[in-house]
């Protein structure tokens, strides 16, 4: 049984143009699945072909480029007659993946549609050249949001009533089923959003699972695809930053603590944001030199892996770290949601007022604080007198409350 990812219904309206669509995420996040869904949705079935290209034969075939695999398809049963759709999944081990695109774009896009997935942006990014430009369009699939994950729960029912645009939202019905959202919520900020974990219920399989992912995509596959040498003060600095999670990212002091020079440190964390484990927002600031030379703030994308990194899995409500937790998931959220033209920052001033997140999409601003109680700190006022903004919100762990600077469920933005 395949559950529905949000992305999907993005990337079907793109089928029908020239582009090849390539479709980014790390290990165990859904890709494969995701293909096969967009397969089931083509009318045609037999014009659909899934080749993986972790094996060596499939991989074969596709680097001798598309004349030899459209050959190699007719050898399988398409026809091209009509035009078929090819979904290549881990298409970052193509050598030639520029020129593979380019052909297949420029010359077979009536014969065939190209359908790739990756995880690793950095990877196939270096493997692009200037040429792809309009021959190439990039999505990213990230963990479940928490509207997904309750449809992996079975509760279709809550997640419906989940607001799809949460700062428009007028009437507010989620709060009849609080318990509910809470005890799934819970969950969703201890575990987080893969999918295989999120089917399972027992704790051990759990566990179990997200010590899989880490072993095997952050300890082995990060490791062989970018050639790291010395994968035990990777392994290091992947555990600090776990600890870090919401922090100011400071490299001289993760150079002194990891001990590894600077540049190691900046190109560690730089495949750490090409391979979608963690990201980094910058300072929200009217001026760019300001922007720049202020450090950014890191987060993890998935609560789960960062917990368990941090060996800490942990239920109880009476957790230390409930805030970062709390603030990481709507990070994630923000994250997910966020348009293309969209951009996400923090706020902090020279004394020390801040505001968790700025949301900026074309001119209008939307300042987030997260708390785990209904309180109202200095610096979203300050935010809001600043640059003229007539709207805040404080999102946290109560009910929704409207007002200039308006309460909603931290799980809306989850």
């Amino acid at each position: 049984m395949f559950y529905d990812r949000e992305l999907r219904k993005d990337i079907v309206t793109y089928l029908e143009g020239p582009e090849a669509i390539i479709i980014l995420g790390s290990r165990q996040v859904g890709k494969t699945t995701l293909l096969k869904m967009i397969m089931e949705s083509i009318k045609t079935q037999e014009n659909a072909f899934y080749l993986d290209l972790e094996d060596s034969r499939n991989l074969d075939q596709v680097k001798k480029g598309p004349e030899n695999l459209m050959r190699f398809l007719s050898s399988i049963g398409a026809s091209f007659q009509k035009r078929n759709y090819l979904f290549l999944d881990e298409i970052h081990y193509l050598d030639n993946l520029s020129r593979f695109i380019k052909l297949s774009v420029d010359h077979y896009s009536n014969k065939f549609k190209v359908i790739g997935t990756g995880s690793s942006a950095l990877g196939i990014r270096l493997k692009f050249k200037e040429a792809m430009v309009g021959r190439k369009l990039i999505f990213t699939l990230y963990p479940l949001s928490f509207r997904e994950f309750l449809h992996f729960k079975e509760r279709k029912n809550l997640a419906k009533n989940l607001p799809s645009e949460p700062f428009k939202q007028i009437e507010e019905i989620t709060r009849f089923f609080k318990e509910d959202y809470d005890q799934f919520f819970h969950e969703f900020l201890i575990f987080g959003g893969y999918p295989r974990i999120a089917l399972e219920s027992s704790f051990e399989k759990k566990t179990k699972l997200l010590g899989e992912i880490v072993d095997s995509y952050i300890y082995k596959d990060i490791r062989s695809l970018f050639h790291i040498g010395n994968i035990h003060k990777f392994n290091d600095l992947v555990r600090v930053l776990a600890s870090q999670a919401g922090s100011l990212v400071n490299v001289s002091e993760l150079s002194r603590t990891v001990g590894i020079s600077r540049p190691t440190v900046m190109n560690f964390l730089s495949i750490l944001e090409n391979s979608f484990l963690i990201s980094m927002i910058p300072p929200y600031s009217r001026s760019h030199r300001v922007e720049v030379r202020k450090a950014s703030k890191i987060y993890w994308l998935d609560n789960g892996l960062r917990n368990y990194l941090i060996n800490d899995l942990s239920a109880s409500p009476s957790r230390t770290d409930m805030g970062i937790l709390l603030e990481n998931a709507v990070f994630t959220g923000l994250t997910k949601r966020k348009k293309e033209m969209d951009h996400l920052y923090y706020w902090r001033t020279k004394d020390v007022t801040e505001v968790d997140f700025v949301c900026e999409s074309g001119r209008e601003l939307i300042p987030i604080e997260v708390k785990t109680h209904a309180r109202i700190h200095r610096g979203m006022s300050n935010f809001l007198k600043k640059y003229n903004v007539k709207k805040g919100y404080i999102a946290h762990t109560g009910d929704f409350m409207t007002a200039a600077i308006s309460h909603i469920p931290a799980y809306w933005l989850a």
